[in-house]
């Protein structure tokens, strides 16, 4: 499930928007900020794959929210929503590296379209496995910054815990445990080199409750605390 957080200060915009990414298109978790404020806020707390921002609003205006989340994430897609008037905005935001903007009144079809384009590339089309197994990697992308195990995974794909544990032997070579550390590692070290968050945030949305396990984890990963990784690496 990809959560896409949507920062507008109408909320019948936001629900709009909120039943055609879970109701209609499907595979999304909506987030809602009414506010730029509110946005920081959330953004810091978890991650979101998506952003969708309105370019006016009150308080924080649109740009200026976009230029904060661009100070701790250079990657994260970006969509602005922008009146006709608005045009200047739009094209001053384009410097933050957004990944597109469009017109109000928002045309359904068209954004349907950019959302889908931006998740086109499935994690694990360049992997052989099966489709059964795409869905589990796919389950473990979706929530690595929680608490994942064999039943929760068992549960999303009906399946038994134990045969669930056996696939991961069969279609990778790996276990479980080997298999979820070195992807959080993997995250985090995407989130040491592209964002400014602090170490126990990066901790956080790589799925670590405690910012000591993890840099103890990193070290035996690395030889580098995430400190050294981020500067020297």
């Amino acid at each position: 499930m990809k959560e896409v957080l949507i920062v507008e200060d109408e909320a019948i915009i936001r629900q709009g928007l909120k039943v055609l990414l879970e109701e209609v298109m499907g595979g999304f978790q909506v987030i809602e900020a009414k506010s730029g404020e509110e946005g920081m806020l959330i953004f810091h707390q978890r991650m979101p794959h998506l952003i969708v921002t309105d370019i006016r609003m009150g308080g924080m205006d649109g740009l200026t929210f976009i230029s904060k989340v661009r100070q701790i994430s250079k990657d994260v897609p970006i969509i602005i929503l922008s009146g006709h008037s608005d045009f200047e905005y739009a094209r001053t935001a384009m410097r933050f590296g957004i990944t597109d903007y469009l017109l109000k009144p928002i045309n359904r079809v068209e954004l349907s379209g950019t959302i889908s384009n931006i998740f086109k590339e499935a994690k694990a089309d360049s992997t052989n496995v099966s489709k059964q197994f795409q869905d589990i990697l796919q389950f473990i992308d979706d929530h690595l910054s929680r608490e994942i195990n064999l039943k929760h995974i068992a549960e999303h794909v009906y399946l038994n815990a134990q045969y669930v544990g056996q696939l991961f032997k069969t279609e990778l070579g790996t276990t479980f445990t080997e298999y979820i550390t070195e992807e959080r590692l993997k995250k985090a070290k995407t989130l040491l080199k592209g964002t400014n968050l602090k170490v126990y945030e990066v901790a956080q949305l790589s799925g670590y409750k405690s910012p000591k396990h993890f840099m103890t984890v990193f070290k035996q990963d690395t030889g580098m605390t995430p400190i050294e990784y981020r500067k020297f690496s």
